[in-house]
């Protein structure tokens, strides 16, 4: 069975910046896709909640739609990797 990720965050690209996105999944993983430069594009990393800024995870939260806001929260709640 393929896992299908919940919902994703695109943070707003600004004039020469690098894409930076972040796909949540159902199985509680966080895919972070990057540009690293020009000729390093989008690469794919699975990456937990401490490995995310508080200021990019806050962030995240506050564009969250409501129906997914408890499952994202908890994905990037720091004490829950210790839980897993």
């Amino acid at each position: 069975m393929e896992n299908h990720y919940l919902w994703a965050y695109y943070f707003p690209m600004k004039k020469g910046e690098f894409d930076n996105e972040y796909y949540f999944y159902e199985n509680g993983k966080i895919l972070h896709v990057y540009d690293k430069s020009k000729t390093k594009v989008n690469i794919e990393e699975f990456v937990s909640a401490s490995d995310i800024s508080e200021h990019e995870r806050q962030q995240i939260i506050n564009a969250c739609p409501d129906e997914f806001k408890e499952r994202i929260i908890k994905m990037l709640t720091i004490d829950h990797e210790h839980l897993a």
